[in-house]
């Protein structure tokens, strides 16, 4: 099967550069067509529910990038494929151009405008999506707030996104409205209740949150009124959705993902390995182009094949 994809790849690529000089093209994609290829060379069973967003350009030129959705109950998948002009040829995986950084295409639909610490112009920029019930979450929560800040502090920006995985964590969403209606009276204050919550992790139900993050808001001397307002009206649902939307983009199936300069790393990391790749980052070679200035709570979609 893989040498099929290879060959799409290959057909997709020299109609590609048949194309460099043309005129921006238009995709002639016929969605269904590409669900059914999709279904019949993947085997999912046939309870899956299938979405396939429009295409929209790629960071590789000539090609369109299209996102499918897969969905079996509360179980999700995502999958991006990059679709040439005449919508009969895709593959997925990356192009890498010696010109670029090896993941332009990461870095194009990765989100940078959740709270963060660490100064905005950092050589390296690590975005996590994350899961406030998740106990890997909690696990790369600490070794994230006990390293970066004291053996990288100029080099290293973190930058927080929310990912709740609903099917595995009942409160998940809800704390991650709350911590919105938080940052948006101060910044640090979010950062106050990310460690607080992840600390007192086991102790939070989905009856007793509410309770619990408003009284985090009282002792941390905020507007408890306007924070319950908030979280009552569920004034933040929408930019927790619009990171979990850009999660789903980027093929996100684990809490935590981390982005390192746009290498994914799914799982929690242990702070060696994550050194040792900020080391990598900070040591890049100049020939190289950088970007512009254990296992848990997977969800999966059965197949076939794959049980």
């Amino acid at each position: 099967m893989q040498s099929r994809w290879a060959l799409g790849a290959a057909v997709a690529l020299l109609l590609s550069s048949a194309l460099a000089g043309a005129d921006a093209p238009v995709s002639k994609l016929d969605k269904a067509k590409l669900e059914a290829y999709i279904r019949y060379a993947e085997a999912f069973t046939q309870d899956v529910q299938f979405s396939i967003d429009d295409p929209v350009p790629s960071a590789y030129k000539g090609y369109f990038r299209v996102v499918a959705h897969l969905t079996k109950g509360p179980n999700r998948l995502d999958r991006v494929y990059y679709v040439a002009p005449d919508g009969q040829h895709f593959f997925s995986g990356a192009i890498w151009d010696l010109n670029e950084s090896p993941f332009e295409d990461t870095l194009e639909h990765l989100p940078t405008d959740g709270p963060s610490f660490g100064p905005a112009n950092a050589k390296v920029t690590i975005v996590v999506f994350s899961d406030f019930e998740c106990p890997y979450c909690r696990q790369m929560a600490k070794t994230l707030r006990d390293n970066i800040p004291q053996k990288f502090p100029n080099e290293v920006r973190v930058i927080f996104e929310d990912f709740p995985i609903d099917s595995l964590h009942p409160w998940s969403r809800a704390a991650a409205e709350d911590s919105h209606c938080i940052a948006n009276q101060k910044i640090p204050a979010f950062w106050a209740f990310h460690d607080w919550i992840f600390e007192h992790q086991q102790e939070v139900s989905q009856t007793n949150l509410r309770d619990k993050a408003l009284e985090f808001a009282k002792q941390n001397g905020l507007d408890t009124a306007t924070v319950a307002n908030c979280m009552d009206s569920h004034a933040t649902a929408a930019a927790v959705e619009r990171s979990v939307r850009a999660g789903q983009g980027l093929q996100i199936e684990q809490t935590p993902t981390l982005f390192v300069n746009g290498r994914s790393i799914g799982g929690a990391i242990a702070w060696d390995a994550l050194q040792s790749l900020i080391d990598l980052e900070l040591k890049r070679p100049a020939r190289v182009p950088g970007p512009p200035v254990e296992k848990c709570c997977e969800a999966p979609i059965p197949s076939v094949i794959r049980k």
